[in-house]
């Protein structure tokens, strides 16, 4: 029989291995994470309100809309609010009151949207991206309008990580296919569909997907998609993620840029 000294002894360097694996694992997941620093800063803000995952008030009075992600909606004109509304909303909150509140911003090419928004990358002091600390949580979709396309190659890869590991929203059901889209769906939606028509008019390329919604690429954004050809897309399956819209009885998005069209592999 062993010496019970030697047992215990035996037993305190079993815990200490196992919990060296812990400490091990915690840091590996630490560094799966994607981090994706300022290149540099226009302005220093105080945040006074933040309504939902991607948008903020500032102390100044103005709204501002991150760039390069989207998060899902909180309760609003009487509908509910969308999966994890409130925990992309509750994960933004922790982190601005970890540095009182206090941001670093990097504007857009194009500063302000149509709603009168400001259009900003965000960091905490220490830069620390508002935007990537969403996606890594998979709280977040990213999304591409041109021309703020800064960072998003980054953004992209944070996606991908929180993709491959089924975090938050995307260990959801939230691709839908086309063919099962509800012709009621509005807003913001990942959608997954074969190209089974293009069109092409004066000002747009249209790619039609099977059930009958279309996706909308202006002419003017083709050259995004180099060295991608949208025109040779018919008969693939693409996951198009934007806004839904309804025109003449059809449910339409608006595609901008290759990041929010992704082109399936052959199957």
């Amino acid at each position: 029989m062993l010496p019970q000294a030697f047992l215990e002894k035996a037993s305190r360097y079993g815990r200490l291995f196992y919990f060296g694996l812990w400490l091990t694992s915690l840091s590996t997941l630490a560094a799966a994470e994607i981090h994706c620093p300022p290149s540099r800063i226009d302005a220093r803000a105080h945040v006074s309100h933040v309504y939902d995952g991607d948008t903020v008030r500032l102390q100044s009075g103005d709204k501002v809309r991150l760039i390069g992600i989207n998060t899902p909606e909180m309760a609003r004109d009487e509908r509910p609010a969308e999966p994890l509304a409130r925990a992309a909303r509750q994960a933004l909150l922790k982190l601005l009151q970890q540095h009182e509140y206090q941001i670093d911003l990097r504007y857009g090419q194009q500063r302000r949207d149509r709603y009168g928004r400001l259009l900003a990358h965000a960091y905490t002091p220490q830069g620390e991206s508002l935007g990537t600390h969403l996606l890594n949580k998979g709280l977040a979709s990213l999304i591409a309008i041109p021309p703020n396309v800064h960072d998003l190659s980054c953004y992209a890869e944070a996606e991908k990580m929180a993709r491959s590991s089924r975090l938050g929203l995307w260990g959801l059901p939230n691709i839908t296919d086309s063919s099962a889209l509800s012709r009621h769906a509005r807003g913001f939606k990942i959608v997954r569909g074969k190209v089974v028509r293009i069109g092409e008019g004066r000002q747009n390329l249209w790619l039609n997907l099977a059930g009958g919604m279309a996706l909308r690429i202006d002419k003017n954004d083709l050259h995004w998609f180099e060295p991608q050809n949208p025109r040779a897309f018919a008969g693939k399956t693409v996951i198009a993620r934007g806004w839904l819209y309804a025109r003449k009885g059809e449910q339409r998005m608006r595609v901008r840029h290759p990041y929010s069209l992704e082109l399936m592999s052959d199957e």
